[in-house]
């Protein structure tokens, strides 16, 4: 009975330790994986859960795509999360690959790229401020840092 009970408690240790969640971030706790500054504004952020569960945080969008393409085998694994913080929502993780950044300097980010990601085209456009500012999808925000 001893041998049944020890292997249902290592497939279930083996399950939970490959959950694929993201985890909120803990504001003034967290640490950035890439800059190692504390993550301290809830209205930036973000998440890489790769496909074993590994969670790992970033204080801005930016921080998170310097860290994935220096690299870019970190960017292959179409299964691994790539989670951002969107800015009209404070602490809410969303999709980046279907996210959309807006650079304008309106936006103070962490990092100081002024870059805020939002969930939709639409919110990034009505929350243009700076004439120069500009809308990118999540290719061509890689592209671009």
């Amino acid at each position: 009975m001893n041998k049944v009970y020890g292997i249902m408690m290592l497939v279930i240790f083996l399950l939970a330790s490959c959950n694929r969640e993201a985890e909120p971030l803990s504001y003034g706790k967290d640490s950035c994986e890439h800059c190692k500054m504390t993550i301290m504004d809830n209205k930036y952020g973000a998440e890489v859960v790769t496909v074993k569960g590994k969670v790992f945080k970033f204080d801005a969008a930016e921080c998170m795509v310097d860290y994935l393409k220096a690299d870019p085998q970190k960017l292959n694994n179409p299964k691994d999360l790539f989670l951002t913080v969107n800015v009209a929502a404070p602490g809410d993780l969303t999709d980046a690959r279907t996210a959309f950044f807006l650079n304008d300097k309106a936006f103070k980010s962490p990092m100081g790229a002024n870059i805020a990601s939002f969930t939709s085209r639409q919110l990034a456009e009505i929350n243009l401020q700076s004439a120069d500012g500009v809308i990118y999808t999540w290719d061509e925000f890689l592209q671009t840092r």
